[in-house]
């Protein structure tokens, strides 16, 4: 899909966990660990979510992972409550392999750079539900624009 600004508002209320990226790991590395401990704890707390994973990469390397709850009232102190709100923002969706999501993340800079907008943190990924056939993966990514 081709990337596009959008002049909307858009929030998310996600529960997770944050760190600090550590420069030596791919960033890759620092999510799926992130990830794993979420899951972990829901699973643990059985918590009703909308199974989509959600990672957000903030200014100093800070990395948060996390979901969105069906039921804000189930929240559990143990996860950390974070809200992304978006005035104006880039999107593109890319569909296929992860590994070649970097194609995706020149196509929205590149619309970017071209409306005259500029980028300030965070910026999001949202996973769509897993699929063995990798041509199929989405993952929907979403820069906030000043």
């Amino acid at each position: 899909m081709e990337a596009v600004i959008i002049n909307q508002e858009k929030t998310f209320t996600l529960f997770g966990f944050s760190k600090h990226h550590a420069q030596n790991k791919a960033y890759s590395e620092t999510m799926f660990e992130l990830l794993d401990q979420v899951w972990e704890e829901v699973r643990n707390k059985k918590l009703s979510h909308k199974g989509i994973n959600h990672v957000v990469y903030d200014d100093d390397h800070m990395v948060f992972a996390g979901i969105e709850l069906n039921f804000p009232s189930e929240e559990d102190p143990s996860l950390e409550k974070r809200t992304i709100h978006f005035n104006k923002y880039a999107y593109c969706k890319h569909i296929g392999p992860y590994s070649e999501l970097d194609k995706s993340y020149k196509e929205i800079q590149s619309a970017i750079e071209t409306s005259g907008e500029h980028h300030q943190f965070p910026t999001m990924e949202i996973y769509g539900h897993w699929n063995e056939d990798e041509s199929k993966l989405e993952t929907e990514i979403i820069y906030n624009l000043k």
